[in-house]
């Protein structure tokens, strides 16, 4: 069975409008294509206000019940099928939102203790209502932008996931220690240590002790990409990140992330996304308007 791909890209291509880093949606607006098995470039939170939403994740199907939360990661493949009488909110948003060093640790690890918090998330009503109105006040916001409304949502975003991981980590009883996390999870652990330094297959595969082939069997089973495609995703996200909020030249972002001249770099983003640094920007700066 083939699994669709979704980028948000392409989404507001589709819709003839300019690109966003985030999408918020009503569980009352047409779903359809969140109905098929898919993966995603982006994290979604889906708050379930009303009703009931089935949701799979992976190889789990969970019941999504009022005062419950779902939070996919970026890769995980997912659909959502809703009850009649559903009511929620679907917040969208890419990893490039996140420059807080809190939300970059908890994220971009992805270790498999967080995700199983955050794939299905039991509040009570109090802490429901607290993240829901986080998530009222994204929706009414996005359904008339300005350029200082779209800062306000990224900041609330921000609140309501922080918000969500407390809560998650209090309630969830599944914790599991460091030492016991998949080879997957140590895997992107050792990237977000390592990536500025150690871009190879290789290097990662003998930290993890396994081979090359098995980890790429690892990463296409979890994400669908090679375990190289995976460095180089972190690579281009710090790269956006310091494009847009370092204030850093392109010789200072290029030996900041150990290329060898601007030229190493300039090739590198151009391989991967056909733009050079400068128009990766620019096209960055229409999403972000900074």
């Amino acid at each position: 069975m083939e699994i669709a791909n979704y980028t948000l890209k392409e989404y507001f291509d589709q819709k003839k409008s300019p690109c966003l880093s985030f999408n918020v949606y009503s569980l009352n607006d047409d779903i359809k294509k969140d109905e098929q098995l898919h993966r995603s470039d982006y994290f979604q939170v889906i708050l379930v206000q009303e009703g009931e939403v089935n949701q799979h994740i992976e190889h789990q199907s969970l019941q999504l019940l009022n005062n419950q939360i779902s939070v996919v990661f970026p890769h995980q493949i997912n659909a959502f099928e809703l009850t009649k009488n559903a009511k929620g909110i679907v917040v969208q948003f890419d990893e490039v939102l996140f420059c807080s060093d809190l939300l970059k640790n908890e994220l971009i690890s992805y270790n498999n203790d967080l995700m199983n918090k955050l794939n299905h998330v039991i509040l009570d009503a109090g802490e429901f209502s607290k993240i829901n109105n986080y998530a009222i006040q994204i929706l009414e916001l996005f359904q008339n932008l300005s350029p200082i409304k779209k800062e306000q949502i990224r900041f609330y975003i921000k609140i309501m996931l922080l918000e969500i991981i407390e809560a998650a980590h209090q309630n969830y009883q599944g914790f599991q220690a460091p030492d016991q996390l998949d080879v997957f999870a140590r895997f992107k652990t050792l990237i977000e240590a390592n990536f500025k330094s150690k871009r190879t297959v290789a290097y990662y595969k003998d930290e993890l002790q396994i081979t090359s082939k098995k980890l790429n069997e690892i990463c296409k089973s979890k994400t669908g990409n090679t375990a190289l495609n995976i460095i180089h995703e972190r690579i281009l996200t710090e790269i956006k990140r310091l494009l847009l909020f370092s204030g850093k030249n392109h010789k200072e972002i290029a030996f900041e992330l150990g290329f060898d001249s601007p030229s190493a770099l300039n090739k590198f983003v151009y391989a991967k996304l056909k733009e050079t640094p400068s128009e990766l920007k620019e096209s960055l700066s229409q999403i972000y308007k900074y």
